[in-house]
């Protein structure tokens, strides 16, 4: 899936394709965060499809119980109309998508571009789904196969089911199904850059949301007034999802088939295990201590990974969107390579990661993996020398690498004989040695003087 900005935030105009690993490369407010933001509301499946040609084909539903639909046939003659309305759909979603006034995204213009062979690859993999409903009025079910480039539409139990509820459903799947990697059953997960802090007082905002409701109830004040004041605050809607997900914590200790990486995670940086207990209270218990602390007595890398962890451990599954603002985030240069790596293990065991850096660490580490990949005479030496998993390594065409940078967005130079090519960091690298240089020789110069 391509998408192309037009301005939106400080970017003028600049174009994304999604790929397995994406990454955004560039200076401060250069409009990283904007395009992460955009592509969470996108992908996490809060856009309310509904089109009209789906009509003709409830009618016949509700009346015989069942119907087909040929997947190419629903291309061939509505895939513009489709496009246009999810466009439409998401550039009015973003006012609300980051917390702001429509007058800020007045001038803002999204294009969609779907490649045959991506949905065609889509459609392949798309997997049977069922709903089932029941309402004061009535219990329903709706049932979706897709085999051979069809769909097999079953209704069961519907003689008083609204037009518009049936055709809500069937739309969002049928977008899904063609469009999208991510499902009913898939999740969109954004850690924030600011997610330090936010692990840090998410219980205390949470409390304090929870007295001030108490306290109008108290005093007569219509409750549900004060909470709609106090869910529209000026967050973005990627901020208070990741808040929500953390006042859940208590609630999920179930583990997931992604808890080996939260492990890895543990292990290899943080030298230590978190633990929640019953009320979603989080200690660390450091691997070389019996002593278990709080959360804000641990060191700003724990706190900056907890979510993570938590995510992998509980929540990750196949197709998901992993999205990370910043993940060298009070990281140490070695521990930057070890999430590198981690995050190419998830690339190969099925997830999707996007992630905004300013870390060279970050992406030298990347472009070992993507190098190693390649093979040559004398790499399987070298992934052994320095410890290569063979499931860390990445393909040059699982990777896209993007600059922001003077109010655009430019795909950066990738190849598997020297990956990305970050001329960003170089020319600040280059510069830094330069100027360290000289600064080192005159002082060698003024000695010798004396």
């Amino acid at each position: 899936m391509k998408i192309d900005f037009e301005n939106l935030g400080g970017i003028d105009e600049g174009s994304v394709e999604l790929n397995d690993f994406t990454l955004f490369c560039g200076k401060n407010n250069s409009g990283k965060t904007y395009v992460m933001y955009s592509l969470y509301g996108l992908l996490d499946n809060q856009l309310n499809f509904s089109f009209d040609f789906v009509n003709p084909i409830i009618d016949k539903l509700k009346q015989e119980g069942s119907y087909i639909l040929d997947i190419a046939e629903i291309i061939s003659e509505h895939q513009g109309e489709m496009v246009r309305h999810i466009e439409v759909l998401f550039k009015d979603y973003l006012p609300n998508l980051f917390g702001v006034t429509a007058s800020e995204f007045s001038n803002t213009k999204i294009k969609l571009d779907f490649s045959q062979d991506e949905i065609e690859k889509k459609i392949k993999h798309s997997e049977s789904f069922s709903y089932s409903r029941k309402d004061l009025f009535n219990s329903w079910k709706l049932t979706l196969n897709v085999d051979s480039g069809k769909i097999k539409l079953t209704l069961d139990k519907a003689d008083r089911l609204e037009d518009s509820i049936l055709q809500f459903f069937i739309s969002e799947r049928l977008v899904e199904i063609m469009f999208f990697d991510c499902g009913f059953e898939n999740n969109s997960f954004l850690l924030p850059a600011e997610r330090a802090g936010i692990n840090l007082f998410f219980k205390e905002l949470f409390s304090i949301r929870n007295l001030l409701l108490q306290e109008a109830q108290n005093d007569n004040v219509d409750p549900m007034r004060l909470l709609k004041g106090v869910l529209d605050s000026r967050y973005a809607e990627p901020v208070k999802d990741y808040m929500q997900f953390l006042n859940r914590i208590g609630n999920s200790q179930i583990e997931g088939s992604y808890s080996k990486y939260a492990q890895a995670l543990e292990k290899n940086v943080l030298g230590g295990k978190y633990k929640v207990d019953e009320f979603g209270n989080v200690f660390f218990l450091p691997a070389d201590s019996k002593n278990k602390l709080p959360l804000h007595f641990s060191s700003s890398t724990v706190k900056t990974l907890f979510g993570l962890v938590f995510y992998l451990e509980h929540l990750a599954k196949a197709g998901d969107y992993l999205m990370i603002d910043e993940p060298e985030l009070n990281l140490h240069p070695d521990n930057q390579r070890q999430v590198a790596r981690v995050l190419a293990q998830l690339v190969n065991a099925g997830l999707k990661v996007i992630v905004s850096t300013h870390s060279d660490y970050f992406v030298r580490e990347l472009n070992n993996l993507i190098m190693l990949k390649k093979g040559f005479p004398g790499a399987a030496d070298l992934q052994k020398k320095y410890g290569y998993q063979d499931n860390e390594l990445l393909a040059s065409k699982q990777v896209s690498a993007y600059l922001f940078n003077d109010k655009k967005i430019t795909p950066m130079v990738l190849d598997d004989e020297e990956g990305v090519i970050a001329e960003t960091f170089d020319a600040v690298i280059n510069d830094l040695n330069k100027s360290s240089n000289e600064i080192y020789y005159a002082l060698q110069d003024t000695k010798d003087g004396n």
